[in-house]
């Protein structure tokens, strides 16, 4: 029975292996081999593994077709990667990350750092709404990372003067029809072959839009035949069509209708592939970029059925594939000049000053995303090509820039949290308003506390720009039992100057306008009411990577001002100098600590009340002179000179999910002195369960004040505004 079942196996395998090379199957005398790579998006890890096979065979390959994936993994064979050289890069990349094509933080200029706080943008144009965007992504950071990987074959605009000659496929978005890339720019092509709609915006070369080649020719064997390739290496990651079972979704039935296509053309590529591997990649999508291992395994072991064949295929010689270094493309480079393409909006002054490009200049390849990764988280950007070229003994910059000229947004947000209760955010921005580099933003909060906020900065970078800002809202000061024992409300209109120091400092200074009307509970009307003037300079900076659950960079801003400059009836002048810092240390993966730091002093006799430092409650807005403390109720205790320091410990135990334990130290004095200041006159202590969602922060804290025994309890819902 036993050697009955291995003979029915033996013959199983054998059919099976024949019926995926070609009936008919030999090797002629000097055969030309080509492979054929499909597309398949996170499938396509799979093409990987198979060259890998490839490689540890020797076989020689003399031209390489792929489409989407097919193509980003046939490009970089083609320009002398080896296969386990493309598993290392495979590997190392988060590719959700560059599909989300979210804009570093970091690199953020401070006015939209102040305004990060909306769940839903919706540009206005030509007065329509355009609520819904293109795709996922514009595909920026795919050019940061395909631009680095074909570097040193950036130089060649004919692919078939590549290391393997190479072609790709994408469709014409107007015409529907194929185009087969074989000359141009690498990576736009590339691009372009693999821009599935929806998930990346249509690439645009020349006059044309190309999107995914899939949509005509996701197999792309017929167009090696046409180049007198006489055995065809194919590799097909399709799985078939979804059962009923699996079309529970519109996308799920969208993605069906595209693969009738897709199915069709495939099956006819058969009769122009002679060697045909089809790994098994039951359950896998392509968007199972977290199951790189297993899918690569799988073309690996698909492929290792083939060796015999395989191995009746000429043999490369034993050198490398390598295209000579480019000069240009060492470590360290110089660049003499900038050349700026399709730029109708900002000029090449501007461009340079956000890049902090200074020519000539010896730049480093991550210096050049580094800096042009600057230039497109100013927003006023939808895509930034680039490229390196040689023109009379010099190195040219090339930027070819894809402008966003949307000057209207309707933005909206939601936020709850225990000082200001429920608000819903309405805003409506504007940009180059008066002037080319200007913003301005109106942000009007409906809700338990309503509230404004206005702001207006021309942004010059490091020339010195100007601003406005207002804002008005009311405050509830809170006593130990939770109880409202003071209403203020607040109105601050002020104007500054504002220019960028070191690429992360913002540094300027201003003259603002508080109005301030305050009333005890008992009171039936407002009685203390208050207009200052007071002239101020800070610098500030924020590199943190998240404004709810940073991991790491710096926070910091330091004020300097004059109290109440023009009233003639006080004696001397009242200085304030405040310092907020938050310092984020990254230990490993999954664990930061978080030291804040604050330090308010008043030097000068006379103070209103209005700016004593006042601590207590869980908030990130802006409140003048409030600082957070977690087990103390919003405005509880209040001095002329603060001092705090917060400890906190972020556990990152699941993707989006946080626990954070703190420790909180205080220290409200009136006078300065040695004694006072090196006291500690308030503690608290509390716990922190927080989830990232994708309308902004979820948190629950508990805190308790280790003096005074508070206990509170906060919930904390959306981004802070």
């Amino acid at each position: 029975m036993r050697k009955k079942l291995v003979l029915f196996f033996t013959i199983f395998l054998s059919f099976y292996l024949h019926s995926q090379v070609k009936e008919g199957f030999a090797v002629p005398k000097n055969p030309k081999i080509g492979l054929s790579l499909s597309g398949g998006g996170a499938k396509g890890f799979a093409h990987i593994g198979v060259l890998k096979v490839l490689d540890s065979l020797g076989v020689k390959v003399d031209y390489i077709s792929g489409t989407s994936m097919g193509a980003i993994v046939g490009g970089l064979y083609a320009s002398g990667y080896t296969g386990k050289e493309i598993e290392k890069v495979v590997m190392e990349t988060d590719f959700y990350t560059i599909i989300a094509n979210e804009k570093n933080r970091k690199e953020t200029t401070f006015f939209d750092k102040s305004v990060d706080k909306y769940i839903l943008n919706i540009p206005v144009k030509d007065g329509k709404f355009n609520v819904l965007p293109k795709a996922i992504s514009t595909g920026q950071k795919n050019i940061y990372l395909l631009k680095e990987l074909f570097k040193n074959v950036s130089a060649i605009n004919d692919f078939s003067k590549l290391p393997i000659p190479f072609m790709c496929i994408a469709t014409n978005l107007e015409s529907g029809k194929i185009e087969i890339f074989e000359k141009g720019d690498l990576v736009s092509s590339i691009m372009a072959s693999s821009a599935f709609p929806s998930l990346m915006d249509p690439v645009k070369i020349n006059d044309s839009l190309y999107i995914d080649g899939a949509m005509t020719i996701n197999y792309p064997s017929k167009p090696l035949k046409d180049k007198g390739i006489d055995i065809v290496i194919g590799v097909d990651l399709s799985q078939g069509l979804a059962n009923r079972d699996n079309l529970q979704s519109a996308i799920d039935i969208l993605n069906q209708v595209i693969d009738f296509g897709i199915q069709k053309e495939t099956k006819n590529q058969y009769q122009y592939t002679d060697v045909n591997i089809h790994p098994d990649l039951t359950g896998i999508t392509a968007t199972s970029y977290d199951a790189k291992r297993a899918i690569l395994d799988s073309g690996y072991v698909e492929a290792k059925k083939y060796v015999e064949t395989l191995s009746l295929l000429p043999k490369r010689k034993d050198e490398l594939l390598r295209v000579p270094l480019n000069s240009i493309y060492s470590n360290v480079y110089k660049i003499d000049s900038l050349i700026l393409e399709n730029s109708n909006i900002f000029g090449e002054n501007y461009v340079q000053g956000k890049m902090n490009l200074r020519v000539p200049s010896l730049q480093t390849y991550g210096g050049i995303n580094q800096m042009i990764d600057r230039l497109y988280s100013t927003n006023n950007y939808r895509l930034i090509n680039y490229d390196i070229v040689q023109k009379n003994d010099q190195n040219y910059l090339k930027l070819n820039v894809t402008e966003d000229d949307t000057r209207f947004f309707l933005k909206f947000g939601l936020h709850y949290d225990k000082v200001f209760k429920t608000g819903l955010l309405l805003n409506a921005t504007a940009k180059r308003l008066l002037f080319r580099n200007s913003t301005v933003s109106l942000d009007v909060v409906v809700g338990d506390k309503p509230r404004y906020y206005l702001n207006y900065f021309i942004d010059n970078g490091y020339i010195p720009g100007f601003g406005v800002y207002a804002s008005g809202m009311s405050l509830d000061l809170r006593d130990i039992g939770s109880n409202v024992y003071e209403n203020w409300n607040w109105f601050r209109n002020e104007a500054f100057i504002q220019s960028v120091w070191r690429d992360k400092y913002a540094i300027g200074g201003g003259i603002s306008h508080d109005y301030y009307e305050g009333k005890f509970t008992w009171e039936s009307s407002y009685s203390n009411t208050h207009n200052f003037i007071n002239p101020y300079a800070f610098i500030k900076t924020d590199t943190q990577d998240n404004t709810s659950f940073p991991t790491k960079g710096l926070f910091l801003y330091a004020e300097g001002k004059v109290l109440d400059l023009l009233n003639k009836e006080q004696e001397g002048r009242t200085f304030q100098l405040k310092i907020s810092s938050q310092i984020n240390f990254p230990l490993n993966s999954w664990l930061t600590y978080r030291l804040g730091l604050f330090g308010g002093v008043t030097v000068g006799d006379e103070i209103s009340s209005f700016y004593q430092y006042r601590i207590g409650g869980l908030f990130e807005q802006n409140v003048g002179n409030f600082v957070k403390f977690q087990g103390y109720e919003f405005g509880q205790l209040h001095s002329k000179n603060l001092l705090t320091a917060s400890n906190t410990f972020q556990f990152n135990f699941s993707k989006n999910y946080y626990v954070d334990a703190h420790l909180s130290l205080g220290n409200l004095f009136n006078d300065i002195k040695v004694d006072d200041i090196l006291h500690i006159s308030e503690s608290s202590a509390g716990i922190t369960a927080g989830y990232k969602s994708p309308f902004g922060q979820i948190k629950l804290n508990y805190s308790r004040s280790l003096n005074r025994n508070n206990n509170i309890l906060s919930v904390i819902l959306g981004h802070w505004f």
